[in-house]
């Protein structure tokens, strides 16, 4: 139970510092969006790379 209560509140802590953060910058979600799909394609590209080298 204590377990549960703690992830509980972690979650909820990181939502409030998320929210703060975003109300103080609001272009940063913009920003978290951009970069979040670059290193989504940069580790695509890196495990196509991997990929090859052991395949």
């Amino acid at each position: 139970m204590k377990a549960a209560t703690l992830m509980i509140g972690l979650a909820a802590g990181m939502a409030m510092a998320t929210a703060g953060v975003i109300a103080m910058y609001p272009d940063v979600s913009r920003r978290m969006m951009r970069d979040s799909k670059r290193a989504l394609r940069c580790g695509k590209r890196a495990m196509g790379q991997i990929g090859s080298i052991f395949g």
